[in-house]
């Protein structure tokens, strides 16, 4: 039999000197790594205040995608998304305690793996909580106290239009509340010293499965969930010392608290209740806090270091797909916010990083709009697995060959308010939002001009073609 160029590159990658005994390319492994919170204030990604020397590590091996976009910037409806490869409105997940449910014949990617004769492995927070799926219609649904399924919520929807309001949503009066009733407030100091943090025993468990991987009669797909940098922004010490307060610079859109701007829908506001700064924050606060939560990415950053180490030294790197993300994006003070929840670019951007050892681009960046949702069936495409026919977002295998290729795909972000639901999309140069279709307002953001995010154009006659262009998008595309 003929060999094919890609069967030798991958054999010889595996140091197979029987070629011939070989036939059938082996399947390679998949490392999947999720981290909580994380954005792109990472060095790789331009930031100069980040120390990620290992992730630094993974962009200078694989494909920097510059603007990846999750669908929806919260735990729970994003990582729903990611797992199924469906739209935060498909899968109707759209808080962080709706169960993602599947029709029959959907699996999510760990399954999908495992039954295309993957070895799975999970560890640490990769699904939200215990949100793993169930089958639609199961007679026992195994989803803990306090979770609802999407038919559940829409019958909350129905029968009391302020169910959300009253139990879940913060946002309608933008009333700054007292910081005492919330147990976070101000935590943003080092761990005691006998504490590794919850991040480095979650990779101690990946090691071990690593260690053995290479005599296992199977190709592994094994996910790894980090915490970090999610609040409380602790980490152990070490990182603290890596960083000086006053050495923080304040974003240019820095505020104390968030207020409506003028022209903006009301909406694409919300209040820094989830996290440890339920008031304002004076400009010293910020730049403590800003100092911890770059002490918990660089913490991050050790523990994917252990890994990558580990793949190098059981040679398992030659012949292991790895794909690195941060669930959303994540405010640190702009426009007077904290944390996520947002529809502006800060929360929904995010990082995404994807090796192939096979592939000859590495280390470039691909400036293309993509969205979280294609990671599925793009290691579906690397892994030559069959194509899953109820995926939504399509191979980015073309990118990792040409980061540089045409590619007219918008990406499309949607977040929740009371009810209501926000909308935006994406494409190389404007962000256009509407919120509860327009009718609770709109906003156009041009990223050539306006970075920041400063001067709404939704309702500049100079912009028309371009919100009706961007408008038709949202209304025709895939998240109505």
């Amino acid at each position: 039999m003929k060999q094919s160029r890609r069967d030798f590159l991958r054999l010889s990658a595996l140091g197979a000197l029987a070629p011939v005994a070989r036939a059938a390319e082996p399947k390679p492994n998949v490392l999947f790594i999720v981290s909580d919170d994380l954005d792109t204030r990472i060095r790789a990604y331009g930031d100069p205040v980040a120390i990620t020397p290992n992730i630094d590590r993974l962009a200078k091996n694989g494909i920097r995608f510059d603007r990846a976009y999750c669908q929806y910037p919260l735990c729970n409806p994003t990582r729903s998304s990611v797992l199924s490869g469906m739209y935060p409105t498909t899968t109707k997940v759209l808080d962080n305690n709706t169960y993602l449910t599947l029709k029959p014949g959907q699996r999510t990617m760990p399954d999908y793996f495992a039954d295309h004769g993957y070895q799975v492995n999970r560890f640490g927070k990769v699904f939200h909580a215990q949100n793993t799926g169930l089958a639609e219609g199961a007679d026992k649904p195994e989803k803990p106290a306090g979770w609802f399924t999407p038919a559940e919520r829409t019958k909350q929807q129905a029968d009391d239009p302020d169910y959300w309001q009253k139990t879940h949503s913060p946002y309608r009066n933008m009333k700054v509340p007292d910081a005492k009733q919330y147990a976070w407030a101000n935590v943003y100091e080092p761990l005691p010293s006998t504490d590794r943090g919850l991040d480095a025993a979650t990779a101690d468990k990946a090691l071990e499965v690593l260690d053995k991987a290479g005599a296992a009669a199977k190709p592994f797909f094994l996910a790894v969930g980090f915490a970090k940098p999610h609040v409380p922004l602790s980490a152990p010490k070490e990182f603290f010392d890596l960083y000086k307060p006053e050495a923080m610079p304040l974003p240019a859109d820095f505020d104390t608290e968030p207020r409506a701007i003028e022209n903006f829908p009301r909406d694409e506001f919300r209040q820094n209740i989830d996290l440890f700064a339920g008031r304002p924050f004076t400009v010293d606060e910020a730049r403590h806090a800003m100092r911890a939560y770059y002490a918990c990415v660089s913490y991050l950053d050790a523990q994917v270091g252990r890994l990558l180490d580990k793949l190098k030294q059981t040679g398992l790197d030659r012949n292991t797909i790895i794909v690195f993300f941060g669930d959303h994006g994540w405010h640190l003070g702009e426009k007077g916010m904290w944390a996520k929840g947002t529809l502006f670019e800060v929360s929904a951007r995010g990082p995404m990083i994807i090796v192939d050892p096979l592939k000859s681009t590495a280390g470039q960046m691909c400036p293309r709009v993509v969205q979280y949702l294609d990671m599925y069936p793009t290691l579906l495409d690397l892994c030559a697995l069959p194509k899953a026919p109820w995926l939504q977002g399509v191979s980015l295998k073309p990118l990792l060959e040409n980061p540089k290729a045409a590619w007219n795909r918008p990406a499309y972000t949607v977040q929740v308010r009371d009810w209501y639901l926000g909308r935006s999309v994406r494409n190389e140069r404007f962000r256009y939002t509407e919120w509860d279709e327009g009718r609770r307002g709109a906003s156009l953001f041009d990223h050539d001009k306006d970075p920041n995010e400063m001067r709404n154009l939704a309702q500049d006659p100079a912009h028309e073609a371009v919100v009706k262009l961007l408008r038709q998008l949202l209304h025709t595309g895939p998240i109505r």
